[in-house]
């Protein structure tokens, strides 16, 4: 039987100043890997009109497939104790943190996943902009995306925002969402964010989505959102 993989925290004795531990970013490249075949599955079990025998048959297989992933649970970066944090083991749960992330995880198969930079527009003003593609997955209205699905990406775009000013560790307050039109399937869709107010731990921010149209056409606004962050403070010692 093939050995087990080392969770993160199994790597928390290394020293930042090692080189990664063997075989690390094999087993990332692993789990994103088998994240997409699941991302893959859940498409063609969606899409396909497959017979009873079919359906069987890769549903044992699913289930193989889930008892040789039987493993501890993993360790996520806020169940691990600071002081046994290194700066090399941050930067590898900063990056399992990110693998896992509902809409951007490109580890996590529940994520489309969303493509998310941040620089500077056309007027030079600091922007954050999120690119995805969805498919019948996230359906909602006929040919159409499910328009809470919508909302949770708007939210997450515009989480990125507060870091245009440098603004640290936030929490949603409040989001407002206006739908302009339905939004298609199977569409490049761009979503851009950017900060319109900020003032001590509370910072106002806006976005909005837009489709290419396959056309060659220009752009379409199809989503508009507006969220109050709210800073807080971040974990420490003595608040675990």
């Amino acid at each position: 039987m093939t050995a087990r993989l080392p969770t993160m925290g199994e790597y928390l004795d290394q020293s930042s100043t090692e080189d990664p531990p063997n075989g690390y970013e094999e087993h990332r490249a692993a789990r994103h890997r088998l994240a997409s075949q699941v991302r893959g599955l859940v498409r063609d079990l969606n899409r396909l009109a497959s017979d009873t025998s079919a359906l069987n048959a890769a549903s044992d297989l699913v289930a193989e497939a889930g008892r040789l992933l039987e493993s501890p649970d993993r360790l996520r970066w806020y169940e691990v104790p600071l002081e046994e944090i290194t700066e090399q083991v941050e930067d590898r749960l900063r990056a399992e943190a990110h693998d896992h992330s509902l809409y951007r995880g490109t580890g996590n198969p529940l994520a489309p996943p969303l493509v998310v930079t941040i620089g500077d527009d056309v007027d030079g003003v600091p922007t954050v902009v999120g690119t995805v593609q969805l498919d019948r997955n996230w359906e909602g209205p006929p040919g159409r995306v499910h328009g809470g699905y919508l909302a949770g990406l708007m939210d997450d775009v515009l989480s990125s925002a507060p870091s245009l000013v440098n603004a640290g560790p936030v929490v949603t307050a409040r989001l407002s969402i206006r739908y302009r039109e339905a939004t298609p399937l199977d569409a490049a869709l761009r979503i851009e964010a950017v900060v319109v107010r900020h003032s001590g731990r509370r910072v106002v921010a806006r976005a909005r989505c837009l489709v290419n149209d396959k056309a060659g056409g220009d752009s379409r606004v199809t989503v508009e959102a507006e969220a109050l962050f709210v800073s807080i403070t971040p974990r420490t010692t003595e608040t675990q």
